[in-house]
Formats: structure tokens, sequence, C-alpha cells
């Protein structure tokens, strides 16, 4: 999982800039997109039927430098499945949820961080793209940062949008794409320095680009750190996890 962050007028500048792209692909040679999408594009799929290897890099290469030169920031998770699955069980698992759960949780984390570090905006407010099963975990874990992380900024809103209308939401797909190809190759060979793939190491040279990977060690570490927790604890920390109704706290404060 990967997303951007940035200040209003940051996002707002990246997404004009990427609108424009769509509009007129390969600067008019190109019919309109309705919506960037890596794996088609990487694939010549979908709308990007007929495309060559040539005209798919090229394009790619000009949405990255759109990304590079807004201002933004960005961080990535990536989560070793098969480790997760083996090592994280039980209460422990509701808590930290299953892999892409627990990828959402880091990113929370950071995204808070970031703008703590580096804006005085007071209000931050999270975009995920539209995918209705993940909609109740990630508002549960919406409300437990909203309710920990002490403001500025305020965690005061979290939407479940179509990335056809949001294109920083395909920015996102972008960054989760190089780096899920980056993670896969850290888990076959292990420490790949520089990235093999030019793009993502283009991306992380040129930009406050931060990612992460967990591997089976770092995830038996993090079970660890859980299970110092007396099983009480975890048991209530687990049912808050498993019961919290978001839909009736919204209701309620609405």
């Amino acid at each position: 999982m990967a997303g951007v962050f940035g200040t209003e007028a940051r996002l707002s500048g990246l997404e004009k800039n990427w609108r424009r792209h769509l509009e007129k692909p390969l600067d008019g040679q190109k019919n309109p997109l309705l919506r960037f999408h890596m794996t088609e594009c990487q694939a010549s799929t979908g709308e990007f039927s007929g495309w060559s290897r040539t005209e798919t890099d090229y394009f790619c290469n000009q949405l990255a430098t759109e990304i590079t030169n807004s201002g933004v920031a960005a961080y990535g998770f990536a989560c070793a499945r098969k480790d997760w699955d083996d090592l994280v069980t039980g209460d422990v698992r509701a808590i930290l949820g299953d892999p892409e759960g627990f990828c959402v949780r880091n990113c929370f984390v950071r995204s808070c961080g970031w703008a703590q570090a580096n804006t005085f905006d007071p209000q931050m407010t999270f975009v995920f793209d539209d995918r209705p099963h993940r909609q109740r975990e990630n508002r549960v874990v919406f409300d437990v940062y909203q309710r920990w992380v002490d403001p500025p900024p305020a965690l005061v809103g979290i939407s479940f949008l179509n990335s056809r209308k949001v294109p920083l939401l395909q920015v996102a797909d972008m960054l989760a794409w190089e780096l899920y190809r980056h993670a896969n190759d850290i888990l076959f060979a292990g420490e790949v320095f520089p990235p093999k793939r030019p793009q993502f190491k283009r991306l992380t040279d040129n930009m406050q680009f931060d990612a992460q990977i967990a591997r089976r060690d770092r995830i038996q570490l993090v079970v660890d750190m859980a299970n110092e927790r007396t099983p009480e604890q975890l048991r209530g920390m687990a049912e808050h996890f498993m019961t919290f109704d978001p839909d009736a706290v919204f209701l309620f404060e609405q």
C-alpha cells in the first residue's frame, strides 16, 4: 500500500497537472484516458490497448515527473503475506489486522507524523479508494487514530472515493505498484540497493518517498511487542476492533 500526502495547494496542483496528461496523453498523440491504472498501462490492456512499451514507459515517466515536481511526499508499506498469516493470529491479529490492515495502520502513523513535522495545517482528512469490503476496518482504524493522535492536525474526515474521479488515487496506484515490485525483489533476493527498477529509484531519489517492508523477522518483533500486554488487555483491544461500529459513531456525532 502507498499513498501521497501534502498541503491542499500542492495536492491540488498535482491533480490539475495529472488531469492534463489524462486529457492529452503523450502530448495529444493518444486518445483521452478516463483513468490511469498502472497494471493496465504496463500490460498495454484496457485503455492502453495498442500502446507500445516505449509509449507506456514514456507516459509513466511524464507522470512520475509531475509527482516529483509537485512537492508532495509519499509513504508506502509492504508486508510479507504468508509470514504475516503464519505469525499473527488470535487477538493480536484482531488488533493489528490482516496484512493490508497492518499496512493501513502504518500509513496512518506516517502521514500524521509527516503533517506534524512539515505543515502548519490544523486539519487533515484521509481518502481511500472505494473498496467496500475494506471500509469498515479502515474507518475503525481512523477512529482509533482520531482519538489517540494529539492535534494538530486534527483528523476530521475519512472518505472512500472512485479513482476515476479522484486522480490523486491514481498517483497512489502508481507508487504502490512500484513499491510492490521493489518489495518482491527484496523478498526474493534480500536487500536490493540501488533498487532494480529505475522508476522506483527515480521517485525515491527525487522526492520524500519513504518505504518499509515487514519481513518475517520484523513481523515476529511486532508480535512479541504486542504480547508484552496481558491477555486481558489484548482481549479488550481486540474486542474494540472486532465489535466497534463506526456507522453508529458517525450517526451519533451528526
